[in-house]
């Protein structure tokens, strides 16, 4: 009975809000009435419609969005408008500066430069800008090359075997390790089983928050805590969280003492450290605030630099003139070098790079980006996106838009050769985003996909048992996933000599 009555009271209170909410706004629930919307049902609002297995949730954003460009969407009871159509969201990344995660990975990564309102966001640029300039970068390419040479001889173990192996296991290990020591300084190798948990811990941490997105009764912050504990996850949340916060705590206390030293020009060497000199300058950047940057920063490296390289070596794989052509272009220039060099990266490799970019379009890593409105937005048709609006971006759906790609589906690098890219709309690849909150760690990403592919094709030729990889394949929690895995087979080149 004090069930029942607690169930009613809490579906009165949600009514009352959505009231309330509808009289305080009305101007915001006029303007959305522009665009088409489902029914929806009473407290759900349309929620059932993409709930369900985690395995087929891009097929149910499919259905939901292969009618409409524009779509009312009601989460319960709050609108949220979809938009899929390339001057649509440019529209609104270039106008809106507030992303919003809905507090939906809070408990995983905390709040940093990924989910922060946008005045705070602009000190997180600001102070981490400079981890990600050409300067730093370079000193990063040590970690790149080690940690790639590394993964080469791991695939020792499975070269001339006939095998096919998932290469995504080993490409996150590696991805882990590399932007953990670049970011904070140390290796795993160093920090034991700390380190591995923690490395571990990341690996788990998007996957969960997926899981909440789809999951509309734990997004209340109250039962998702519960949720965590019931199912032991609260550990693995800590686990992530412990490593970061155990080496800050450290390097902090090492700054105050020796400062000068720290300030140095070339005293800083990893992202932490740029983190450290200038978070101390800034009142609300706490030891707390530092670490979710950090951990932030992890998480999107290394599901970006992950994804996007296992399906870049599958397509490799499948595509054979291309891995011939980037092999022909990589060996060439790396003939006098053991190792990549800053300027192989930022400078040459370009038709790796062009390949690397139609990855990043046909398997888009961000399924979408919620950003909310601080002003009304006036779309190209004169329609107005109304203040306060949750707008959900979907990235993932606009590289498929036939407008813009004349054979969407086929994976293709000749999309991003310089004549072709110029008959397309500025800014028609959306993968890092555009606007005030674009990517900060693009540059650092592909200086991570290309070192790896270097090494890993100047060492093995690729290939696999699957002829093509067809769309139906495509899985997406916070990213793109493949639900067949990334199966390749590896040859020593020295064996095809």
């Amino acid at each position: 009975m004090n069930v029942t009555v607690i169930v009613i009271c809490l579906i009165i209170i949600v009514i009352l809000f959505e009231i309330f909410d509808r009289v305080k706004n009305k101007r915001k629930y006029e303007l959305l009435k522009q665009f088409p919307s489902y029914p929806k049902y009473p407290l759900i609002g349309n929620a059932l419609m993409i709930f369900g297995p985690m395995n087929d949730v891009l097929t149910r954003f499919d259905k939901l969005l292969e009618p409409y460009d524009r779509l009312v969407f009601w989460l319960c009871s709050v609108p949220v408008l979809f938009l899929k159509k390339h001057e649509d969201i440019v529209t609104i990344l270039s106008q809106s500066h507030h992303r919003d995660m809905l507090g939906l990975a809070t408990e995983w990564i905390g709040t940093g430069i990924l989910n922060e309102e946008y005045e705070e966001w602009k000190k997180s640029r600001r102070i981490l800008a400079p981890a990600f300039s050409s300067e730093m970068l370079s000193k990063y390419m040590d970690t790149f090359n080690e940690q790639s040479l590394a993964l080469v001889n791991t695939f020792k173990k499975v070269a001339d075997t006939g095998e096919v192996i998932n290469v995504c296991d080993y490409l996150t290990k590696a991805n882990i390790h590399t932007i953990i020591e670049n970011s904070i300084g140390v290796s795993i190798q160093s920090t034991g089983e700390k380190g591995e948990k923690s490395a571990e811990a990341v690996y788990a941490a998007f996957h969960n928050i997926a899981i909440r997105i789809i999951t509309p009764w734990l997004h209340p912050s109250f039962i998702y805590n519960v949720y965590l504990k019931i199912t032991g996850k609260s550990d693995i949340v800590k686990q992530l969280h412990s490593l970061p916060t155990e080496i800050l705590k450290d390097k902090v206390a090492k700054y105050r003492n020796e400062k000068q030293q720290f300030d140095h020009v070339d005293s800083s060497k990893t992202i932490m450290d740029q983190l450290i000199k200038g978070g101390l300058q800034e009142p609300s950047f706490t030891e707390t605030r530092m670490r979710d940057e950090l951990l932030q920063i992890i998480a999107a490296a290394v599901e970006t630099s992950s994804m996007n390289a296992c399906f870049l070596m599958l397509m490799l794989a499948i595509h054979q003139d291309v891995q011939q052509k980037v092999y022909e272009e990589i060996t060439q220039l790396l003939e006098n070098h053991e190792k990549v060099t800053p300027d192989h990266a930022f400078n040459h490799m370009k038709y790796l790079e062009q390949c690397i970019m139609e990855t990043t379009r046909v398997y888009t890593q961000s399924v979408a980006t919620l950003r909310r409105t601080h002003k009304e937005c006036v779309l190209k048709d004169g329609k107005i996106v109304p203040e306060n609006t949750l707008v959900f971006l979907a990235l993932h759906w606009v590289h498929y838009d036939k407008d813009l790609y004349k054979n969407p589906f086929k994976w293709d690098p000749e999309n991003f050769n310089e004549q072709v890219e110029q008959s397309r709309p500025k800014n028609s690849l959306l993968s890092f985003g555009y606007g005030p909150r674009s990517c900060l760690g693009q540059k650092y990403a592909m200086m991570t996909i290309k070192t790896q592919i270097a090494h890993i094709l100047r060492n093995y030729h690729l290939s696999t048992n699957m002829k093509e990889f067809a769309y139906d394949n495509l899985t997406g929690d916070v990213a793109i996933r493949s639900k067949i895995g990334y199966p390749i087979k590896f040859t020593s080149r020295q064996k095809l000599m």
